[in-house]
Order: structure tokens, then C-alpha cells, then sequence
């Protein structure tokens, strides 16, 4: 009967039921007919367990400190800082878009925001200079995404409350290594694009004006030091680096750049919390029906099947389940839901807890950008106000580039795990 819950689940789905609700019914009716001496009271009692640890407090504040700075003039500073670092080079000004929202994915951990705060930036510039709009919609869609990967990366600390034998700190060093690659397989597309297409070449602005641009972001650079170098250095918890991300926030954009007032941060407020609080529930729901799946022995099932797979085919295997997996499913949900089913037989084959976490991000990454329900392509949509079909053709390069990186990142584990052990 356990295996019931996940049919049941997508039958939920398809009649309009809140994802939330599609996961905590089947998990109340398997139980209920499968343990019917059991009383279903511990299936709340799971769900207040699920949202009560430290780790995922630092989700809420990291969401918080990432609309705090997307409503501000954050944004505007990165942008010209990437711009004058290699705006000179050919296609500089699309790789500075990509060192813009790699910045970005380091201060807010969010690639959606990115969309709306850098690419309502780039979008009008990029155009101006003679890139095709498909071309700068596919790089913005894909350079935000990689804020997926970027410290501190809320899919990152949401698959260390699922899976606790991964650390934070050694996934954030992972993923900051796999976004630095992919970013700069980007921006070595965009310098072929660039010079295919003929696009002109900005003039060099003068080291100077560099120096300018960096001062004028200082403030804003300051906060992925903050928060890393106190993760790594053991002065903070990632819980406590999410609230000093919150109060930087607020004091650079307040305070230091004027971009907000003391009476917008309620409103701020108040559109994180509608996001903080339909997370927290999924991740209860997550715990009601991980719950329900392990007395079942859902996972040992699954371990027992692909027992005599090799390591090669089970790895492929996850590749394409969170891959297709992140076309219909926004990740938070696909990591509440599928990591726990996952992990057993993966632990089992001797894949490492963080490996196996940056494989399952970015495949996630890329599934945010992927037809036919990658959530990142409807966000463009209501940003730039582009037809779905118009946008789709630009994304294929990108796709197909971050897909080339993920089959490195799945079969050369050394490829990445080299620098986590370095930052231990």
C-alpha cells in the first residue's frame, strides 16, 4: 500500500489539489490502511518535527535578506561593477551578466529574484547593443539559475535538513565551485556568440573607472564575505550568518544606499512571509510523507531494485529523475520529496552525501530552465512580457551546455569534491 503514495499523490495533483495537501492525504490514507492501529496524531507530530531545527531557520532569512536586496539598489551596483570588469571583451557585456548573477546567487541564495532585480536591468542594454532578445532571455534565465548552486544556496541547506549527513559548509563549497565552472562555460558561449554575430565591442573605461565601480559595490560584495568567512572560519552557524545577512541587508540598503526606507521593509516583509510560509508548509508536508515511506520501507524496496544495477546506471538514473523531475516540480519540493527515496540506495552504492547533493541541485538548476514547466521560464514571461515560444530557443544552448557540465559533475566526483576537502 505504500507504494499507493505516490499515484495517489498525482492523482491529487491533476484534480487541483495544493501540493501541500497531495502529499499530506495519501501519506493520512497509506497510514491509516496500511497501519490502522497507529494513531494518525504522529503524522503532526512529524510535521512540527520537520520544520523544528536550526537549519532550516536560516531558510526564512535568507528569503527575507533576498527581497530585501532585490528591492533595492544592490542590484543596480552589480551590474555595473560586471559591465566594467569585462564589458571591453567581445560578448563582455553578456559575461558580465553572468558575473552579475553569480554575484547575486552569493548575496541572496535565490535565483528567482535575480530574473526580476538584474535581468529588468541587463534585458533594455543588451538589446540596445544588437543581441538578439532569444539570445539575452536564454542568459538571463540560465546565469540566474546558477544562484541555485551559489552560497548560500537555499536548495543547498534544504537538502542538508533532508539528507543531515551532508554538511552545509561542504555543500556550499561544492556548489560555489560547479557554479564558478558553469558560469564560466556561459560566458565562453557568450564570446562565441558575440564574435560569430559581430556584436561591437565596448571601450575600455580605464582602471580607474574599474576601481570606481568596485568602491560603489564595496558595501555590496561585503555581504557573501560576511557570510562565508563566517561559516567557514567557525564565528557563526548558518542559522546565525542568515540573520547578519538579514541585518546587513537592511543597514547597506537602508542606510548606506538609500534604496529603501524604513517603512517599505513591512511590505518586504510581508511578500517573504507569503514564500517563507508556503515552504515551511511543504516542508512538514515533506517530513508526513518521508515518515510514512520509511515504516513502509519504501526506501529499501527501492534499495532492493537497483541492487544490481552498477554505479553508472543508478547514477544516471537520479540524473534524469531530478532532471525531468525539475520540469514539472519547483526544487524545494522535489528535495522534500524524492531525496529521502533516493539517498538509501545511493549511500548504499558509496556515493558521498555532498556529492550526491550538488548532482541533485543542479540538476534542479537546470530543470528550472527546462520546457515544459521549468519555473524560471514563467517568471520570464511576466517580467519581459514575451510569449512562451519566443523564449524557448534561446534557453537550448545553455541547456545543453549545463547538461555537458552535469554528466563531469556525476562521473568525475574528484572534479568537485577536491575543493570541499581543501576548505575542511
Amino acid at each position: 500500500m505504500v507504494a499507493a503514495l505516490f499515484p495517489l499523490a498525482v492523482v491529487f495533483l491533476l484534480i487541483g489539489v495544493p501540493v501541500f495537501m497531495a502529499m499530506i492525504i495519501p501519506s493520512l490514507i497509506v497510514l491509516s490502511h496500511s497501519f490502522p492501529n497507529m494513531d494518525v496524531d504522529i503524522i503532526l507530530q512529524q510535521m512540527v518535527g520537520g520544520v523544528n531545527s536550526s537549519s532550516i531557520l536560516a531558510i526564512p532569512f535568507f528569503i527575507f535578506a533576498a527581497d530585501i536586496i532585490s528591492n533595492g539598489q544592490i542590484g543596480k551596483r552589480l551590474v555595473n561593477l560586471g559591465n566594467t570588469m569585462v564589458g571591453f571583451l567581445p560578448g563582455g557585456l553578456a559575461m558580465g551578466t553572468v558575473i552579475t548573477c553569480l554575484f547575486f546567487g552569493a548575496i541572496s541564495g535565490t535565483g528567482s529574484a535575480a530574473i526580476v532585480a538584474i535581468g529588468g536591468i541587463v534585458y533594455p542594454v543588451l538589446i540596445e547593443k544588437g543581441y538578439k532578445p532569444q539570445f539575452v532571455i536564454g542568459l538571463i534565465l540560465a546565469s540566474s539559475s546558477l544562484a541555485m548552486l551559489i552560497p548560500p544556496s537555499i536548495a543547498l541547506i534544504l537538502y542538508s535538513t533532508v539528507a543531515p549527513q551532508a554538511s552545509v559548509g561542504n555543500l556550499f563549497s561544492g556548489g560555489l565551485l560547479i557554479g564558478a565552472l558553469v558560469g564560466a562555460a556561459f560566458m565562453i558561449y557568450c564570446l562565441i556568440y558575440a564574435i560569430k554575430n559581430k556584436i561591437p565591442r565596448e571601450p575600455f573605461v580605464g582602471f580607474k573607472k574599474i576601481g570606481q565601480s568596485i568602491l560603489e559595490a564595496g558595501w555590496s560584495l561585503g555581504l557573501p564575505i560576511v557570510i562565508l568567512a563566517g561559516i567557514y572560519m567557525g564565528f557563526t552557524t548558518i542559522t546565525e550568518a542568515a540573520a547578519l545577512a538579514v541585518a546587513y541587508a537592511v543597514v547597506v540598503e537602508v542606510f548606506v544606499y538609500k534604496g529603501l526606507k524604513l517603512s517599505q521593509l513591512w511590505d518586504v516583509a510581508l511578500k517573504s512571509g507569503v514564500v517563507i510560509g508556503m515552504l515551511l508548509v511543504l516542508i512538514a508536508a515533506g517530513k508526513a510523507v518521508s515518515y510514512v515511506m520509511t515504516i513502509g520501507g519504501l526506501p529499501q524496496m527501492i534499495t532492493e531494485l537497483f541492487g544490481d544495477y552498477s554505479l553508472i546506471i543508478v547514477m544516471l538514473i537520479i540524473t534524469l529523475i531530478f532532471l525531468i523531475t525539475g520540469m514539472f516540480l519547483d526544487p524545494n519540493s522535489a528535495i522534500i520529496i524524492l531525496v529521502p527515496l533516493i539517498t538509501p540506495v545511493a549511500f548504499a552504492l558509496g556515493v558521498d552525501p555532498v556529492h550526491l547533493g550538488l548532482i541533485i541541485v543542479l540538476n534542479l538548476t537546470i530543470g528550472m530552465i527546462t520546457p515544459p514547466f521549468g519555473l524560471n521560464i514563467f517568471i520570464a514571461q511576466g517580467t519581459f512580457k514575451i510569449p512562451y515560444a519566443q523564449i524557448l530557443p534561446g534557453l537550448v544552448p545553455f541547456i545543453a551546455i549545463a547538461i555537458l557540465l552535469l554528466l563531469f559533475v556525476t562521473y568525475l566526483p574528484d572534479l568537485v569534491m577536491w575543493f570541499p576537502e581543501i576548505m575542511n
